[in-house]
């Protein structure tokens, strides 16, 4: 077969004689790189900086606490710009507060007695339309609790307007004649109640005298518990010394109890009283302040008949 060769044109000639015109062999060509779709390396440093907690705190939480910071700065130290803020947050606060669904229209007071109610009104003097946003109702409880009949208080307000008060009066146990000789109700703890007014007002309440007597009303509770047939005798308790208890009873007895152990000791004046009817002879004083020793004083009149009766018996006279 016949070979046909190719033909070579002028340029191509031109070309392999000189190395410059020379195409470049494929061998020694650099590829072309072409930009892929993932990000560039700016975006791609941005994202690994952001996703450091400490930056994104400081961009997203101090820097604007900084800002702000130097708003209020700027604010407060400008102190015509401060007047105004405050005469609008007062403006709006005394508009939002006039609002008719924030007024007290009714106080309701539940617990203890109408007089105590009465003057639970009177101490908190609330007006029909005053506005709730405006009252401080643990101010109110305290002012409630001021008073000496209140134990404890609650107070609520409630959506529809109403101001609810809860009370808790306090009961009196004793009564205590105190340095100016009046008489005031004490509770269970010892606290004032209030005046007591006559004493036939009060005639189921023992009445406590001496100096100490107030923080010492647990104790008569206790003595009266264990002796509760000398309540209608009772005339009071005198706290001595502020150690001990004397307890008068009609007749002008006098029962003095010991520093320690008094409930004992009158448990045992109680226990004579059943088997002797100690307590209802003529008997001045019994003396309980040295338990292992207890003395009795006559009446005159007993001691005078008695000290008679002695002398005629020691004459082996009659017994008269």
């Amino acid at each position: 077969m016949r070979e046909v060769a190719p033909k070579i044109t002028a340029d191509q000639v031109r070309r392999s004689a000189h190395p410059a015109l020379r195409p470049a062999s494929p061998v020694g060509r650099q590829p072309v790189v072409k930009k892929g779709p993932g990000p560039s390396k700016l975006s791609y440093r941005l994202s690994r900086a952001w996703a450091k907690p400490m930056l994104r705190n400081a961009v997203l939480v101090y820097l604007p606490l900084v800002a702000l910071a130097l708003v209020g700065w700027r604010v407060v130290a400008n102190d015509e710009w401060r007047g105004m803020i405050e005469a609008k947050v007062a403006a709006l606060i005394e508009q939002v507060a006039a609002r008719p669904e924030f007024a007290v229209r009714d106080v309701i007071v539940a617990g203890g007695s109408v007089d105590l109610q009465a003057k639970v009104r009177r101490i908190l003097d609330l007006q029909p339309g005053t506005s709730s946003l405006k009252l401080d109702v643990e101010e109110l409880r305290l002012r409630v609790e001021a008073l000496g009949p209140v134990e404890r208080a609650t107070v609520q307000f409630d959506p529809q307007g109403i101001m609810r008060v809860a009370v808790v009066e306090r009961i009196a146990v004793v009564l205590f004649r105190d340095a100016h000789k009046d008489l005031v109700m004490l509770d269970k703890g010892g606290v004032e109640i209030g005046p007591a007014g006559p004493r036939a007002d009060y005639p189921e309440l023992p009445v406590i005298i001496g100096e100490g007597a107030p923080q010492r009303v647990g104790e008569v509770i206790e003595l009266l518990a264990a002796a509760p047939e000398i309540l209608p005798r009772l005339r009071a308790l005198v706290r001595v010394g502020e150690r001990r208890w004397d307890i008068v009873l009609d007749h002008d007895l006098l029962i003095k109890l010991p520093e320690i152990g008094s409930i004992e000791a009158l448990s045992r004046i109680m226990a004579l009283h059943y088997g002797e009817e100690l307590l209802d002879r003529d008997i001045a004083v019994i003396d309980m302040r040295l338990p292992d020793r207890p003395a009795l004083r006559m009446m005159p009149e007993a001691a005078e008949t008695y000290q008679i009766r002695r002398a005629v018996a020691a004459l082996d006279g009659e017994d008269t």
